[in-house]
């Protein structure tokens, strides 16, 4: 009997990391797979914290952070709002479940246990992230590829998601390559990754048209530069988000007429009420909400109750393009709505404390983390974040990665198949 546990949970340790290296590798691909691989992670996540609970054992990877404390402290504030939501309790109930993602972040932490594991999972999610990339570049010289459905695509780069969701994850794994060029493997691994850094940058700014996407990698690309330069010239890189937006006008014409038609589009809500593009739609929710958030700014009206908020503003007569929307495309009004000031305080929060447990990381690690944690503002400025499934899922399974890599000591070699397998946590 005593063989067979011994065995049970050999069998165990040895398959617990696959959840995540599955999330990591199906998140830039397959929505479907990556909600399974999500569900796993939750599973057996929640199977090893309770196992230590009964066993009076605490996880001390998680003792040394803030941010899984302020993620039950979300959970726990929508819980609550069930009592007193306007939502129907149905959709209450499936809007909660969509925020459980994000317990994905200390789970995974949980799940891998060693540098090597952190390591492996970040490969996995680059190796992917990498194929989506040169499928997108193939895709916009007019190729034909079998494996790229064509009925799914949103735009000529567009590969498995929408622009939306694939040009954030490409900003994201541009900042990664950059920031961890010196981890790669081999005498030229600098240069590849630098490679790879500035063939996703041109494939945001060129040929996807997500604005989001391009405003993300503004702010990849701001603060690298931020970073290199000599510290007494730091205080001027307030201006460098401006100049480069310049630039980008300049050389992309993608970037520019997608950023003048922000500014016509904005003109056109602002003087006719006009909602139906896509700027006039998000005024119309920010203005909404913030309507909603006014009138309950305390208590907020109950997790799930935004759309039927936004419906009952717009005098019951929505625009019938917008009538279904379950959320603002802003985040933090989103936690507004749902939660008052105190939601949104908390969404403010969850950010804070992300910057502040990676803050004692190596350089390279910490630069990487924050370069992902301002492409995740950017995204909950103009978009549900953290509520949308596929874009949620990549954030919650990426920082999780990336808070479990900077915990463990580096290794002194290279960063892809490190055999630092059990690297200390640091003090």
């Amino acid at each position: 009997m005593k063989g067979s546990l011994v065995h049970a949970i050999s069998w165990f340790d040895k398959v617990r990391p696959l959840p995540v290296y599955l999330m990591a590798a199906s998140v830039p691909v397959s929505t479907a797979l990556s909600s399974i691989s999500k569900l796993l992670i939750l599973l057996m996540g929640a199977a090893l914290l309770i196992n230590g609970l009964l066993r009076h054992r605490r996880e001390a990877v998680l003792s040394q952070l803030r941010t899984p404390l302020l993620i039950v402290l979300m959970l726990l504030s929508l819980a609550l709002s069930l009592l007193y939501t306007t939502a129907p309790m149905g959709l209450a109930l499936n809007d909660l479940a969509k925020y459980g993602k994000l317990l994905v972040i200390p789970l995974t932490l949980i799940l891998l246990r060693n540098r090597r594991e952190a390591s492996t999972a970040l490969g996995f999610y680059l190796c992917a992230q990498l194929f989506v990339i040169v499928s997108s570049w193939l895709l916009s010289f007019g190729l034909s590829l079998p494996w790229v459905p064509d009925g799914q695509r949103t735009s000529p780069g567009t590969v498995y998601s929408t622009y939306l969701d694939q040009s954030i994850m490409t900003a994201a794994f541009a900042a990664i390559c950059w920031h961890l060029r010196h981890e790669f493997n081999g005498q030229v691994g600098a240069r590849i990754a630098i490679f790879l850094a500035v063939l996703a940058t041109i494939n945001v700014l060129f040929l996807l048209p997500g604005r989001s996407g391009h405003l993300a990698m503004i702010a990849v690309v701001s603060l690298a530069l931020f970073w290199a330069i000599p510290r007494r010239l730091q205080p001027l890189a307030v201006f460098l988000p401006v100049l480069l937006v310049g630039a980008a006008m300049l050389a992309s014409p993608q970037f520019n007429m997608r950023l003048q038609a922000v500014v016509s589009e904005s003109r056109a809500y602002d003087t006719n009420r006009d909602v139906t593009t896509s700027s006039g739609q998000r005024l119309s929710f920010w203005h909404r909400s913030l309507q909603a958030i006014a009138e309950k700014p305390f208590t907020g009206w109950g997790v799930g109750s935004w759309n039927q908020q936004y419906i009952r503003l717009k005098d019951g007569k929505p625009y019938v393009d917008t009538a279904k929307v379950r959320n603002p495309h802003q985040e933090f009004l989103m936690w507004g709505v749902q939660a008052g000031l105190l939601g949104m305080a908390l969404m403010l929060g969850l950010l804070a404390l992300l910057m502040r447990d990676s803050w004692r990381f190596a350089p390279a690690t910490r630069h990487a983390t924050h370069s992902i944690i301002a492409v995740l503002a950017v995204a909950c400025l103009f978009n549900s974040a953290l509520f949308d499934a596929l874009i949620g899922n990549f954030f919650c399974i990426l920082l999780g990665i990336f808070l479990a890599l900077g915990l463990y000591a580096p290794p002194a070699n290279a960063l892809v198949n490190s055999p630092a397998e059990n690297s200390p946590l640091p003090a």
